[in-house]
């Protein structure tokens, strides 16, 4: 598999579609940091660091969707997983090493946007302010996050002989986890007590009542857990740094990546490659 391993790296490191995700991460992280910097500036306002330090993780599962999509889809269409079994490579060498590939892909843009956020924003906002253990949870929970995602596109990737299939599918997902992590997030975050307007006698007054929008009992555990099962939720969650549940997340996305691998095995090998 080390020679598996070797091509892919070589191949990866000479992909357009990861030298652009990297760019645009920096880009990214850039025009939230000064567009930040400039509105504390204007008013005079004090903000953390720590507040952006995972702001790239909104837009990450499409980037990555973007990428290993490309990246297993050119092995189909070129005919390269073909010619891996014909030469004896075997099937979970294979899968494995794409995913393993995959995989690093991942963490080096989980890490790449912290380090850039870091080089620029220390100098904007100083260091950040949160515990040096809980900064440490948090950049684990990121890397698996990113790990999970790229085991869902891989696992597309290799069950779908054709790239722009692959593509369309594996783009399609990340919106969907992305909207998905949307919506849970606004149910989850709506306040347990409003400010309601009262008219009393023609004189208006502002009294506090129950938020009738507000999730209660099992109807939250549910939203809750789908928001700390996903990947999306996952990252919505770090980005805002409203992370309820810090070690949980991280074992649901080991559980999504084993299950993944586990079931996209199994669907190779039976795979007819043509």
């Amino acid at each position: 598999m080390s020679k598996l391993l070797a091509s892919n790296f070589i191949r990866i490191r000479c992909s357009l579609s990861f030298c652009l995700s990297l760019a645009f991460i920096l880009a990214w992280n850039a025009l939230m940091l000064f567009s930040t910097y400039e509105v504390m500036t204007k008013y005079d306002d004090k903000i953390s660091l720590d507040s952006i330090l995972f702001s790239f993780l909104i837009i990450i599962g499409i980037i990555l969707s973007v990428v290993i999509s490309l990246f297993i889809g050119t092995d189909y269409n070129d005919g390269t997983i073909r010619n891996k079994i014909l030469i004896g490579h075997s099937r979970q060498h294979i899968y494995m090493s794409n995913f393993i590939t995959c995989a690093l892909v991942g963490v080096i843009l989980s890490v790449w946007g912290i380090i850039v956020n870091l080089a620029i924003g220390v100098p904007l906002f100083g260091t950040p302010e949160i515990a040096l253990k809980g900064l440490a949870i948090m950049i684990g929970d990121s890397i698996l996050a990113c790990i999970a995602y790229t085991s869902i596109y891989n696992m597309i990737g290799m069950l779908c002989s054709n790239k722009s299939h692959t593509v369309m599918i594996c783009i399609l997902s990340s919106v969907v986890l992305f909207f998905a992590s949307i919506y849970l997030y606004s149910v989850l975050s709506q306040p347990e007590i409003v400010d309601t307007a009262v008219s009393v006698n023609g004189n208006f007054s502002v009294e506090q009542m129950p938020n009738p929008m507000y999730l209660t009992g099992i109807k939250r555990e549910i939203y809750q857990f789908f928001m700390d099962f996903l990947p999306s939720g996952q990252c919505a969650q770090l980005a805002n740094l409203e992370v309820l549940h810090p070690y949980r997340i991280g074992i649901y996305s080991i559980v999504i990546i084993a299950v993944t691998n586990f079931l996209g095995l199994l669907l190779f090998n039976k795979k007819d490659i043509k």
